[in-house]
């Protein structure tokens, strides 16, 4: 191994509506600090709650912990780091479909790229996701310095 330390950020634990959603808690917690406090408080610790919510994984000595972060204080437990068999990207298509007042109905399609760890256990971690392929690539190969295994790709 490399370094000692890597931390991957794999994204929001709350939807985009729902950090809209924390912003507006947020904001609306600021504007009340002048008329009731107690409300104050209690909206923008929601607020934060949900702005602040993140999912990640961690690697330290040897050790991994896949955790959830709330007001940036992670929550996961550590375990032994079994030996890594590979490192893989996979293609994963994905549909959302929305609904009208009139019921009518748009699908939105599109593709990610998911990078993933495999031990040798048969266990996977999701390493990161994104759109973008090179992107994608660009990253794992940057954390393949750490782990010095091979990269497969199972997207074509």
């Amino acid at each position: 191994m490399h370094k000692s330390y890597i931390n991957i950020k794999n994204g929001l634990l709350f939807p985009f509506q729902f950090q809209i959603l924390g912003y507006v808690f947020l904001f609306a917690g600021i504007a009340l600090t002048v008329i009731n406090i107690w409300a104050s408080i209690i909206f923008i610790l929601l607020g934060g709650f949900i702005v602040t919510a993140i999912a990640g994984v961690e690697f330290k000595n040897q050790s991994i912990r896949e955790y959830n972060s709330f007001f940036f204080i992670r929550f996961g437990k550590w375990e032994k780091l079994g030996e890594v068999e590979k490192i893989f990207i996979k293609k994963i298509k994905r549909s959302q479909k929305f609904y009208g007042r009139a019921n009518q109905s748009s699908t939105i399609r599109n593709v990610i790229y998911k990078a993933f760890l495999k031990f040798e256990n048969g266990n996977t971690v999701l390493l990161s996701e994104n759109k973008d392929k090179i992107n994608l690539e660009e990253k794992v190969q940057k954390l393949n310095q750490y782990f010095n295994t091979e990269i497969v790709d199972y997207t074509s």
